[in-house]
């Protein structure tokens, strides 16, 4: 087994089945966050079982061997903890949160749920009914299937990633447990998972425990599906939904999650639409009144990424903002970012990773998805290190590489005008 140490205070551990362990000690706190991650999402269902990892997420509640899902809410509820799950593009993860002295209970459930799952055709039957209901849910929500829609357009050739998450309702009806298992034998391999712990623990205590829980399963000579990278493509489409209002989405490509340039234009997407202070706000809320909500934001992946600016808006005043959105990005372009609006987007972002400290969720996550994304793992004071470094020059050379006015995706769903 190799242990070495990230940061102080913060352990990274590999045990022999390749089950990596992410653990940083939290000195003050009296709780524990712990997960574990496994590189499963949407984008590794097959092509005709969209919602397969999200549907094991859901049937692994139903318990294994040794408990069943009565018994897995009993035992957390005894030591005061809380337990969920879910499932993304890229991950499905398993989590909890629990007094210090919950901790073993803690590991020994996720442990069952990632690892041992029995998967009854008869819980499987009744955990279908509810997945179908959760997708007619989304269907109902006219923000979601907008985005669906953009979604099916951004990525050239089909890409995974232009599926939702909850799949389809015929591909739901259609999964048989022998696709369950198959699918859960060929991802939820230790080598393919990472354990973060955070919180009131010790390092050298999480990975005994965590060698008892997780070790037992060996490690399978059975390669992990590979996948492909995904490939940004421009376009302008309508598509016209009975809605109150009409969905803006206006899309360009931004780098991966590992990619140096990230923080850089995780500063520019502060000044164009991270909250009331944003360009983007003043132009058409504050000044104009056009929306209530505009907001851009970087979905950052493990090998691509999307710039993505949203504005819900009354059909007749539609192509008035995609005007202003158009016009705040050549702004953006043509014109020097001024020396405190870049310190004030700085500021907003270094508030954000400091308060997200606060918690031993956000420090596990922070730590897993850095594994799961091929990113470095860096230090809170390392990270903010970072983003302080950024300059107006910085910043404006990575946005003149990722922000090009004829590269841009738009979608809007709503109504004809």
């Amino acid at each position: 087994m190799q242990v070495r140490e990230l940061y102080t205070n913060a352990t990274e551990a590999t045990l022999n089945n390749g089950l990596r362990i992410l653990v940083e000690e939290v000195p003050r706190s009296r709780s524990v966050s712990t997960g574990i991650w496994i590189r499963a999402g949407s984008r590794d269902d097959p092509e005709h079982q969209q919602g397969l990892a999200h549907f094991i997420e859901h049937v692994a509640f139903k318990g294994s061997p040794t408990r069943d899902a009565r018994a897995i809410s009993h035992e957390i509820d005894a030591v005061g903890g809380h337990l969920n799950a879910a499932t993304a593009k890229e991950i499905t993860f398993y989590y909890a949160d629990v007094p210090a002295d919950g901790l073993a209970t803690a590991l020994d459930i996720l442990a069952d749920l990632s690892l041992n799952p029995k998967f009854d055709s008869s819980d499987i039957d009744l955990e279908r009914n509810v997945i179908l209901e959760e997708i007619r849910g989304h269907e109902d929500d006219p923000e979601q299937m907008a985005y669906d829609l953009f979604s099916q357009g951004l990525w050239a050739d089909r890409h995974p990633f232009s599926r939702s998450v909850v799949g389809t309702r015929p591909a739901i009806d259609a999964v048989q447990p022998t696709d369950i298992r198959a699918f859960h034998q060929a991802l939820y391999q230790p080598d393919n998972m990472i354990l973060a712990v955070c919180g009131a623990v010790d390092a050298e205590g999480v990975i005994r425990l965590a060698k008892e829980f997780f070790g037992v399963k060996a490690a399978d000579e059975q390669q992990v599906p590979q996948r492909a990278a995904p490939v940004f493509q421009t376009g302008t489409a309508h598509h016209e939904r009975p809605t109150s209002m009409t969905h803006i989405y206006v899309g360009t490509d931004a780098p991966n999650a590992a990619h140096d340039d990230r923080i850089a234009l995780e500063v520019v997407n502060s000044i164009l639409g991270d909250g009331t202070s944003s360009r983007l706000f003043h132009s058409i809320r504050e000044t104009r009144g056009l929306a209530y909500a505009v907001t851009s934001y970087i979905n950052s992946f493990s090998d691509g990424g999307l710039w993505l600016t949203y504005a819900g808006v009354t059909p007749k005043n539609s192509e008035t903002v995609i005007e202003l959105i158009r016009a705040e990005f050549d702004g953006l372009l043509s014109q020097p970012i001024p020396e405190d609006e870049l310190n004030l987007a700085k500021a907003k972002l270094r508030g954000h990773l400091i308060l997200g400290l606060e918690t031993n969720g956000h420090r596990a996550s922070r730590l897993a998805n850095a594994v799961l994304q091929q990113r470095d793992i860096l230090s809170p004071d390392e990270m903010l290190a970072r983003l302080d470094a950024v300059t107006c020059d910085s910043a404006h050379e990575v946005l003149s590489k990722y922000l090009q006015p004829d590269r841009l995706n738009i979608t809007t769903v709503g109504p004809s005008t």
